[in-house]
């Protein structure tokens, strides 16, 4: 969460879920900033097992939705590996790039299971503080690296791109292509059963207690539906 706060120029984030609302809000707050981070994501095209993919992937499904309609800045993608006959590749990374600042990498998934509940190990290695400076030109070179593997260049290649044109996500989609690639995420048709666990965090709670919580209160996206609101009325004052 302080990272995403502190991201200047982008965020670029590789997990196997993206579920936590935690998250999904500081990137909201981020996404309606004027001159807000760009943030690119990497997850598989579905979770692994018969239960997980109902939790994670409707939730995804549920948080990216509102983020969209968030993001009136275009700073937003979520994007899926595949190989070059189009098989999807499963990601099970768990990292983040910050700004080729910051390397952040461990255990941790972008569930709310990750942020409280689960015991998890991460490291932070940042090029800000003072003897770290010489870092900087390796995480970048790691960045560059992940995305070249995802889009099946040269790591030289996405460097060229991404010095011309200072985007990250206009480097990925300059450089998508058939093929091994990186292709961009679709919101799927949720079932109202779906739904409702997503909504509910019944399979992907923040902690013991919310295990046994009440569960209808809807707290998967009760602080983007605030944003959302505030976005439609504001649209609304500016029509009248």
């Amino acid at each position: 969460l302080e990272l995403i706060a502190r991201a200047r120029r982008f965020i670029y984030a590789e997990s196997q879920y993206f579920s936590s609302r935690r998250i999904a809000e500081a990137i909201a707050g981020r996404l309606e900033q004027t001159d807000g981070p760009e943030v690119v994501l990497v997850n598989p095209v579905t979770a692994h097992g018969w239960l997980e993919p109902i939790a994670m992937d409707t939730a995804r499904a549920r948080l990216f939705e509102a983020l969209r309609r968030l993001d009136r800045h275009g700073r937003l993608r979520l994007y899926h590996p595949v190989t070059a006959g189009g098989e999807a590749i499963y990601v099970h990374a768990k990292l983040m790039v910050v700004d080729d600042e910051v390397l952040h990498v461990g255990s941790s998934n972008m569930n709310n299971r990750s942020m409280r509940l689960d015991t998890e190990c991460d490291v932070t290695i940042d090029a800000s503080l003072e003897g770290n400076a010489q870092a900087a030109v390796g995480i970048a070179r790691i960045r560059s690296s992940l995305l070249a593997e995802h889009l099946d260049v040269a790591p030289d290649r996405i460097d060229d791109v991404f010095s011309r044109t200072g985007s990250l996500i206009r480097t990925v989609e300059s450089l998508r292509s058939p093929g091994r690639s990186l292709i961009p995420y679709r919101v799927p048709n949720l079932q109202d059963v779906e739904k409702w666990l997503a909504d509910n965090e019944v399979l992907d709670p923040d902690g013991p207690g919310e295990m046994l919580e009440n569960l209808t209160q809807g707290k998967l996206l009760r602080g983007l539906r605030r944003r959302l609101r505030r976005l439609r009325s504001g649209g609304a004052r500016k029509r009248r």
